[in-house]
């Protein structure tokens, strides 16, 4: 489920495994929320970006499927 970054209760829980979009963007970047939960990071080919959640329109909790678990 996407959901949209309006104010700062609708952030992640900290260190959450997602998927996020910045705003005036189209493409969901994979990533995670740091250790407070307020910034959004990215790693590629080694370098690491940090954006502000409130650079972030929207993003999407990964969840983990446990084998043998129905949904």
């Amino acid at each position: 489920m996407k959901i949209k970054i309006i104010t700062s209760s609708d952030l992640p829980d900290p260190g959450s495994a997602l998927t996020f979009r910045i705003k005036n963007t189209t493409k969901f970047r994979p990533g995670y929320s740091d250790k407070v939960g307020t910034d959004f990071i990215e790693e590629v080919r080694g370098i690491t970006y940090r954006y502000s959640w409130n650079q972030i329109d929207e993003y999407i909790v990964a969840v983990a499927k446990v084998e043998g678990q129905e949904n």
